[in-house]
């Protein structure tokens, strides 16, 4: 029994490529076109891709500032927080504060690095997160309050807002008229702040820090609802900017004094309108690259009626004449590609050229719409006789 051997397919591919190099030498005006067409549909549109990608990730760095100022409460700044539209929150609330005879400006604030850039000594069990977060009646005081006023750390310090004597007498009760006993009727009722830090600072200036959750203590002491002088945060999303407007106008409408809310989005919205125009521009661009991309390869195609004809009667099959064409505009596509992945890699980098997934998409529509194009009109010649072919004008 006779054995069947089958030809590889090296050999059945070989011929072919030999055929496409010789004719490619004959042709080269035509060669050279399509490697560039390629190449400059593909480099346009994975350019654009890059650019379209680089502006999705400013908008998404961007970091939009929102303040609010004179009015925002306590529980709306908690609110605030809460609402998943901002992050980073920094308050500031500063009183004329008053210990004695000393003046000392009191400032509740969640972020020790808005007043002073010192190094702070702190006492056993705290650190900055744990005391800016202390839901209690604490205090940070500057190294030279503390030394005037001979305070160390884990001490108890009273501290009263400057005009604080209105708050603390009855109905009808005259103000004391020496100057010792208001003292002592302004120490029997002030709150006492637990010191649990000590500003490494040399500055003379007294400024003494609470963290921002003992607000509402120092609110409930003087029986009426405090404001801060300051709120900022930052945007999570700059997509969100209306939509937070919207919700800060809805949450801020009861306030008796509404707060005053400044965000200013002009940088980003800059942005955003030259992305939205990529955003557009870029599907015209992918379906246009590959109208262009399979049109001029199946043009040369139909251009080669009469060299079809001379291979039919030569004796070629169809499926060898078709599998010619289609097989030299596909490596003709394929190179005209790869130089374009080239010079994008060198721009761009490999990283940044390769991981947009909808542009390697394009890059195989673009491959396949070349070698199916150009299959399909070979095929539709291929169904005229060779005659017929050599007499038609190209």
């Amino acid at each position: 029994m006779k054995r069947t051997v089958y030809p590889s397919t090296s050999r059945i591919i070989r011929p072919f490529l030999r055929y496409i190099a010789r004719h490619s030498r004959r042709a080269w005006s035509k060669t050279i076109l399509s490697l560039l067409l390629a190449a400059l549909l593909v480099g346009a549109v994975g350019q654009l891709a890059q650019l379209r990608s680089r502006y999705a990730d400013l908008l998404s760095s961007v970091e939009v500032d929102v303040r609010f100022y004179y009015g925002l409460s306590y529980s709306k700044a908690k609110a605030l927080e809460k609402s998943g539209y901002v992050r980073d929150p920094v308050y500031l609330k500063s009183y004329e504060a008053a210990s004695g005879f000393y003046m000392i400006t009191l400032v509740f604030t969640n972020r020790m690095d808005s007043l002073y850039t010192e190094d702070v000594t702190w006492l056993e069990g705290w650190d900055e997160e744990s005391a800016m977060s202390a839901n209690g009646l604490y205090c940070i005081l500057p190294a030279p309050f503390m030394e005037e006023e001979r305070l160390e750390l884990g001490d108890e310090f009273r501290i009263n807002e400057r005009d604080v004597m209105t708050h603390l007498l009855e109905p009808g009760q005259p103000a004391p008229k020496d100057q010792t006993e208001s003292l002592v009727l302004r120490d029997a009722k002030r709150p006492k702040y637990k010191i649990i830090g000590r500003i490494e600072t040399e500055d003379s200036q007294w400024l003494a820090v609470a963290p921002a959750s003992s607000f509402q203590y120092f609110a409930s002491y003087l029986a009426s609802e405090l404001y801060f002088d300051s709120a900022t945060y930052k945007l999570c999303s700059y997509y969100d900017a209306d939509e937070f407007r919207n919700y800060a106008k809805e949450l801020l409408l009861t306030a008796k004094n509404p707060p005053e809310l400044r965000m200013d989005t002009s940088a980003a919205d800059r942005l955003y309108r030259n992305y939205r125009l990529i955003e557009t521009l870029y599907p015209i661009s992918v379906i246009a690259a590959l109208i262009l991309g399979t049109l001029l390869p199946v043009l040369m195609v139909l251009q080669s009626k009469q060299e079809a004809a001379i291979l039919r009667a030569l004796g070629w099959p169809k499926t060898t004449v078709l599998l010619r064409y289609a097989l030299e505009q596909g490596v003709l596509c394929f190179f005209g590609i790869v130089i374009a992945l080239l010079v994008l890699l060198i721009i761009n980098g490999v990283f940044s050229t390769l991981s947009h997934s909808a542009f390697l998409l394009y890059i195989f529509a673009h491959f396949f719409a070349c070698v199916i194009g150009v299959s399909a009109v070979t095929s539709m010649i291929l169904t005229k006789s060779p005659m017929a072919l050599l007499q038609a004008k190209e």
